[in-house]
C-alpha cells in the first residue's frame, strides 16, 4: 500500500476510534452506574436483614427499632375529657350502616373502659422530648431509590386508666414505663424481637460508610412525595386538619392490659434516597475520555507524523526539476560526511560544473547526469517516484472505459519503466509523455 494511502487510512482509524472511545466511555459508565447503585443497594440491605414481619404490606411493625431514650420523667401530663361516644349519624347511616357501626366500635375500643384520660406532651414546645417519657426509632428499608430508608420515631401520647372494681392504683408514670418494657421485650410485641441494642447512629454510620465508599452515588434526606394518613394527635391552631395529617403524629395503635390503655403515636416518616452524584459521573467520564483520547492520539501521531514527514520529503523528492536533483545529490558534502577523497575531489568539480550551468540547458544538465552517475555511482531514480509513475502509464488504467491510442502509449511508457537499466534520463522522458495520459 502506498504511503499516502497508509496515513489517510491512519488518520480515518484515528477518527473512528476517537468516535469509538466517546461511545464506549459512556456505554461503561452506563453500565458502572448501574453496578455501583445496585451494589450501595445490597450493601445497605445487608444491614437490615430480618428487618420485615412477613406481610405484603410496609407498615409502622416492619424495621428496625432503637431506643432513643426512656425512663424520662412524666412532669406536664393533664387529665383531660374522655371524647363522647359518637353519635349516629342518620345521613351516614342511610348510606351505610357499617359505618356507623364500625365508628361506634372503634370509640369502643379506645376509650370504652378509660375512666381517666390523661394527655402528655403538655411543656413548652410540642412534642416536648422531656414529657413522653420515651422515644422509639424506626428504620426500615427499602422501596425506590428516592424514598430507599424510612425512619419515624415511635412514642406514648395519651394515657387511660380504666375502670376496675376494686379501684385503679395504677400512675400514668407506671403505665408510660411498663408500656416501653412491654415494645422492648414483650415476646407478644412486634417490635421487640427487632429491638436493637446500642444507638441509631451506629446503624447510620454503617450506612454512611457504605454511601461514602460508592463513587457514584450517597445516601442523602429527600422530599417526601406522600405522607402516612392517620388522625393527627395534635392540630396546631395555624393549621387545618388536612394541613396537620401531613406533618403532625398520627394516631399509631396502643398498649393494654386490665388496668390501662398506653395511646401510640408515630411521627410522619422523613425519607433517605439514593441520590447520583452527577459531578463524580462526569469528572469519571471526562477523565477516561480524556485519558483515552490522548492516549490512542499520541499512538497515531507517533506512527502518521514520521510517515507524513517521510511522504513530504518523498513528494519534495518527485517534484524537484533535473537541475535541483543534481545539485542535492551531487554535493561534495555527501561524500565528505561518509568520507570517500575520491569521491569528494570528483564531486566537487561537477559540482562546480554544475553550479555554472544553465538551469534549463538540459543537453548540459543530461550530461552533468550521466557523467554523476558513472564516476560517483549516484542513482538518480527515487524508488517512490519510479512507482508512482509506473501507476500512472500503467495500460490497465484506460482499458475500462477504453481508449486505444491512450492504452498504446501507456503499454509503451510502461515497457521503458519496466527496463532493469532504466536511466534517469529515461525516467523524466517517461514523465513528461505521462502528460499526454
Amino acid at each position: 500500500m502506498r504511503r499516502k494511502n497508509i496515513i489517510i487510512t491512519l488518520w480515518i482509524l484515528w477518527i473512528a476510534s476517537i468516535i469509538a472511545i466517546f461511545f464506549g466511555v459512556y456505554k461503561y459508565i452506563d453500565q458502572k452506574k448501574i453496578s455501583l447503585r445496585s451494589e450501595l443497594r445490597d450493601n445497605i440491605a445487608t444491614l437490615f436483614q430480618g428487618q420485615s414481619n412477613g406481610d405484603a404490606f410496609v407498615g409502622n411493625d416492619d424495621g428496625f427499632f432503637y431506643t432513643e431514650y426512656s425512663n424520662y420523667p412524666i412532669r406536664h401530663y393533664t387529665k383531660v375529657s374522655k371524647p363522647s361516644r359518637p353519635k349516629s349519624d342518620s345521613s351516614i347511616a342511610a348510606i351505610d350502616p357499617k359505618i356507623t357501626e364500625q365508628i361506634n366500635d372503634k370509640w369502643e375500643q379506645d376509650y370504652g373502659d378509660i375512666s381517666s384520660l390523661y394527655e402528655l406532651n403538655w411543656g413548652d414546645e410540642y412534642p416536648n422530648q422531656n414529657d413522653e417519657g420515651w422515644n422509639i426509632i424506626r428504620v426500615y428499608c427499602g422501596g425506590l431509590d428516592e424514598e430507599y430508608i424510612h425512619t419515624n420515631t415511635i412514642f406514648p401520647y395519651k394515657v387511660g386508666l380504666k375502670r376496675t372494681e376494686w379501684g385503679n392504683f395504677y400512675t400514668v408514670e407506671q403505665a408510660v414505663s411498663e408500656a416501653y418494657t412491654f415494645y422492648t421485650s414483650d415476646s407478644k410485641s412486634s417490635y421487640a424481637n427487632r429491638h436493637k441494642q446500642g444507638n441509631v447512629n451506629e446503624l447510620w454510620n454503617e450506612i454512611y460508610r457504605y454511601s461514602n465508599q460508592n463513587e457514584f452515588y450517597s445516601i442523602s434526606e429527600s422530599k417526601r412525595n406522600g405522607w402516612t394518613v392517620g388522625t393527627p394527635i395534635y392540630i396546631p391552631k395555624n393549621k387545618s386538619y388536612d394541613e396537620a395529617q401531613r406533618v403532625m403524629p398520627y394516631e399509631n395503635g396502643w398498649m393494654h392490659n386490665g388496668y390501662y390503655r398506653v395511646y401510640i403515636a408515630a411521627t410522619q416518616e422523613k425519607v433517605f434516597g439514593i441520590s447520583e452524584q452527577k459531578w463524580a459521573i462526569d469528572a469519571n467520564r471526562n477523565k477516561l475520555l480524556l485519558w483515552w483520547c490522548a492516549g490512542v492520539s499520541v499512538l497515531f501521531i507517533l506512527i502518521i507524523v514520521p510517515l507524513t514527514i517521510k511522504q513530504v520529503k518523498s513528494n519534495k523528492k518527485k517534484s524537484e526539476t533535473q537541475y535541483q536533483r543534481l545539485v542535492r545529490l551531487c554535493n561534495p558534502k555527501i561524500f565528505i560526511d561518509n568520507y570517500d577523497k575520491e569521491k569528494v575531489e570528483k564531486a566537487n568539480l561537477i559540482y562546480k560544473r554544475l553550479l555554472e550551468t544553465n538551469p534549463d540547458d538540459n543537453e548540459a544538465l543530461k550530461e552533468i547526469q550521466m557523467q554523476a552517475s558513472s564516476e560517483l555511482g549516484i542513482n538518480f531514480i527515487e524508488e517512490a517516484e519510479l512507482e508512482d509513475l509506473k501507476e500512472r502509464v500503467n495500460p490497465k488504467r484506460f482499458l475500462s472505459p477504453y481508449n486505444a491510442e491512450k492504452v498504446s502509449l501507456a503499454n509503451e511508457l510502461y515497457a521503458v519503466l519496466s527496463k532493469d537499466n532504466l536511466s534517469y534520463g529515461e525516467l523524466m522522458e517517461v514523465k513528461e509523455k505521462s502528460k499526454l495520459l
